[in-house]
């Protein structure tokens, strides 16, 4: 064990507390936008290239050195060393335009970012792993990741009318200060790493036996299946507040309201996907219980992607993709549990390369959207993203989910109970 399991429930509690944290921090940008780039002269392309290749590019190619950094020294040191991170970068933000250029700025601002949030995933599913029972773990993970969207939910409520009484920078700065106080709570209550086998290990043995997953068939098709989930996911992580405002006509606070239905949609109905997961593993091996979770969420969330885009009511619209973007996080337990079981002695690593290519994704859906809008329009748009999901429920089918789980042999249940013949 590489986590004090004494206290399963406190970590992932805390694991959630940074998880919400994370992705309001994360989302501040979409919301400052609206007032920050006409008054710094920045166009849309502007702010989507510094989403894409300031943020989410730095938080991709950063996903697998986090992993390996989290296997080796633990969830504790990583994780509250990251959220002091993000901290800087969002003060960072607030200063953009008050000397030199202010799209560098904010560029090296969101690098920053994307650079200490590697660590938040891959780390505390690794810290999941090991501190939770197997037939828990996907309940477990889901709450972790659904709790981002309580973070999403809460950044346009909270930081829309801020930023309407106080100013862009207010938006920032409120968000360092949330971020330093989430630090000082991880660093007080989280549980103390110990010292595992792995830890023990040689770095260049450490870093060899990571890179190996690499070369691993069923992790790099399940992460391919991730990024096209998560260039789904992202097209409502940073575009949906512009969807509301161009696309629905919706006003600034209006749209910081109704922006926020999807995220807490996702909130309270992701979980159920960790659970129908955790429970039909009881009738079905662990891997093939969450193909079928993950393949019914992802199928789910294209079909009310189509009926959202092409409802002609606002309100009925926002309902149909508020529950699309419930289903795309329904499926994030089952992609992380099933990746923290392939990289067995190397979780860590291993949801490194998952989030690695899951932010790929997103980096190419934040790019595009802005540069398909014009020649598809709104409909057209969602409708193509729609497809894209599809197409990674069917990628399921080819990853060999049949394998046992660390500790247990092929014909056991999550729970170890032998399978029915």
């Amino acid at each position: 064990m590489s986590t004090d399991t004494r206290r399963p429930g406190v970590l992932i509690a805390l694991l959630a507390l940074l998880s919400l944290v994370g992705y309001a921090l994360r989302s501040n940008i979409t919301i400052a936008q609206e007032f920050m780039a006409p008054e710094l002269g920045l166009t849309m392309a502007d702010m989507g290239s510094i989403s894409a290749w300031g943020f989410q590019l730095a938080y991709a190619l950063f996903q697998l050195p986090a992993g390996f950094l989290g296997d080796r020294f633990g969830a504790r040191v990583i994780l509250g060393l990251a959220v002091v991170g993000w901290a800087a970068a969002s003060f960072a933000s607030g200063l953009a335009g008050v000397a030199g250029s202010a799209f560098l700025t904010l560029f090296a601002a969101r690098v920053l970012l994307g650079i200490s949030q590697a660590a938040t995933y891959p780390v505390g599913s690794m810290a999941i792993s090991h501190a939770i029972p197997a037939e828990r773990r996907t309940t477990a993970n889901a709450i972790f990741i659904a709790s981002s969207m309580l973070g999403s939910a809460l950044a346009p409520l909270t930081l829309a009318p801020l930023m309407a009484q106080a100013g862009w920078r207010s938006v920032f700065i409120a968000s360092g200060v949330v971020g330093l106080i989430a630090a000082v709570i991880w660093f007080i209550v989280a549980p103390v790493h110990r010292r595992g086998p792995h830890a023990m290990r040689p770095l260049g043995e450490e870093i060899r036996l990571g890179l190996r997953l690499l070369k691993n068939r069923d992790l790099l098709l399940l992460s391919l299946s991730y990024l096209l989930h998560s260039a789904v996911f992202f097209v409502f992580v940073f575009w949906f507040f512009r969807y509301l405002t161009d696309g629905r006509g919706f006003d600034l606070l209006a749209s910081g309201i109704w922006g926020s239905v999807p995220y807490f949609a996702a909130f309270l109905l992701a979980p159920l996907g960790g659970i129908a997961a955790d429970r039909l593993a009881r009738r079905l091996a662990p891997g093939r219980a969450r193909r079928r979770v993950a393949m019914a969420c992802l199928i789910a969330a294209a079909t009310l992607v189509v009926i959202g885009a092409n409802l002609p009511n606002a309100f009925l619209a926002i309902a149909a993709l508020s529950l699309s973007v419930a289903c795309i996080s329904g499926a994030e337990g089952s992609f992380w549990s099933t990746a923290t079981a392939i990289g067995h002695t190397n979780p860590g690593a291993a949801g490194g390369v998952l989030n690695l290519m899951g932010n790929l994704g997103g980096v190419i859906s934040i790019w595009a959207v802005p540069r398909m809008r014009d020649p598809l329009g709104w409909t057209g748009l969602l409708g193509v993203w729609a497809a894209v999901s599809v197409v990674a429920a069917l990628l399921w089918l080819l990853v060999r989910v049949d394998r046992p789980e660390p500790g247990q042999s092929p014909s056991t249940r999550a729970d170890g109970v032998p399978l029915a013949a």
